[in-house]
């Protein structure tokens, strides 16, 4: 009978083994995902800033409205791969991403080239006052749209190059 008290203390220190491995596995598998997260939120907040800090440059640079804001969607929509030179480029379909970039691009000319009051009268504001958060924004609406994060579209597949010597 020794031998039976023996196998049970194995057994019981086989099981503790098996959920000390499994509880290791799910706290790296938990950790891996708050990594990976964490890479997405900060690879993404670097590429609104680009996009943002490039739109902003343009609207700064033009002082005409129309001009301003034309050109800070085809640098976006360029700098994204989708047109070599207008806007005119882009189908039917890219009809409701520049709706709602648009207004964007308007506030962010708006900040630049704030309107002058008139007669004393206080100038209007300009319908959007955080273009962060209106891009965030657009990020939400566009991620419920196309079922991907709108800042996803700038990751482009670089294939491997072999390396020669010569």
């Amino acid at each position: 009978m020794p031998s039976a008290a023996a196998d049970t203390l194995i057994a019981r220190l086989q099981a503790d083994c098996t959920a000390a491995e499994t509880a290791e596995r799910a706290v790296r598998a938990a950790v891996e995902a708050q990594i990976k997260d964490a890479e997405q939120a900060r690879a993404f907040a670097w590429r609104r800033l680009s996009a943002l800090s490039d739109m902003a440059r343009i609207a700064a640079l033009e002082p005409d409205r129309e001009v301003a804001v034309e050109r800070q969607l085809e640098a976006l929509f360029r700098d994204i791969g989708w047109i070599e030179g207008g806007l005119a480029e882009l189908g039917e379909g890219a009809r409701p991403l520049i709706d709602w970039l648009r207004p964007i691009a308007e506030a962010l000319h708006a900040a630049a080239h704030p309107p002058q009051a008139e007669d004393g009268e206080p100038a209007e504001p300009p319908v959007i006052a955080d273009p962060i958060a209106a891009f965030r924004a657009f990020e939400a609406w566009y991620e419920a749209e196309r079922g991907q994060p709108f800042l996803q579209v700038f990751e482009r597949y670089v294939p491997p190059t072999p390396v020669v010597e010569f």
